[in-house]
């Protein structure tokens, strides 16, 4: 994934996650979270410092990613599961 300084139109450094099939991003900007479709996971981006945090684990190929509007919680679509993964205060 490769950050886009919009204001110039100039790609950042390329950071490292797997092979991506949706981006989301929370309703402040601070992170954009990413999936993984290849291995079952999400990868947090912390969008202060482009820093990729661990990779969270969750269904079978996901492909869509969704933050709800308050920021507190995160969707991710299974494609091979055929399931919903909640991540933070749905999921507790």
């Amino acid at each position: 994934m490769t950050p886009i300084e919009v204001a110039t139109n100039t790609a950042g450094d390329p950071i490292t996650v797997g092979s991506t099939a949706g981006v989301a991003v929370t309703p402040d900007g601070a992170t954009v979270y990413v999936t993984n479709s290849d291995d079952g996971t999400v990868t947090p981006i912390e969008v202060a410092t482009n820093t990729a945090g661990d990779p969270i684990t969750v269904g079978r190929r996901p492909v869509g990613v969704a933050v709800t509007p308050d920021g507190a919680t995160v969707f991710v679509a299974n494609l091979d599961d055929g399931t919903v993964t909640p991540i933070g205060s749905a999921a507790d």
